[in-house]
């Protein structure tokens, strides 16, 4: 049975069945991404891979946890358009140093860039535009044993377009340093 389908610049095979989830996350400050790499705004990729001083890197257990990375592009009549990009992520048991560390991301102001790789393998640099910032921190101990000691951490912003692509996994750590 055929299952190759082909749209301009858009083709899906039938080995295209990526899981959901964040498998890593990486957290820089944007205007150290601005001084080490550089973009494509006309292919939203990423096209001089460097290292990024001060990138802050969390993996995730996918059964332990939940998280997610979603990017919303609204077109307006008028001609505008926006894209809200979204970085969901909860971090199991609340530790001084979870907190510590979440709290300074968490700062009014503060202009980040995320590396987000997924489950699907496809790789991402979220908020090179505008930056995100760290819109909730919320912390819950639970209220029995069946419920999770956990933190949620929530990353948003406004930016131009979809996330820049990143090429490949070697570019991406060479990145995260």
């Amino acid at each position: 049975m055929a299952c190759t389908i082909a749209l301009t610049g858009i083709t899906y095979n039938c080995t295209d069945l990526g899981i959901g989830g964040i498998v890593r996350l990486s957290i820089a400050n944007k205007i150290n991404f601005d001084a080490a790499c550089a973009v494509s705004t006309a292919t939203r990729v990423v096209t001089t891979a460097a290292v990024v001083t001060g990138v802050g890197d969390f993996t995730f257990n996918l059964k332990d946890g939940f998280s997610a990375f979603a990017e919303v592009k609204t077109v307006n009549a008028d001609g505008t358009s926006s894209t809200v990009p979204t970085i969901t992520v909860e971090f199991p048991k609340m530790t001084a140093a979870k907190i510590t560390e979440l709290n300074r991301i968490a700062t009014p102001g503060a202009e980040l860039v995320a590396f987000v790789e997924t489950a699907a393998g496809t790789f991402h640099a979220v908020g090179a535009d505008y930056g995100l910032y760290a819109s909730t921190v919320d912390l819950a101990s639970g209220t029995s044993r069946s419920e999770k000691n956990r933190i949620q951490l929530t990353l948003t912003g406004e930016e131009n377009g979809l996330s820049y692509s990143i090429d490949d996994l070697a570019d991406f750590n060479t990145i995260i340093g």
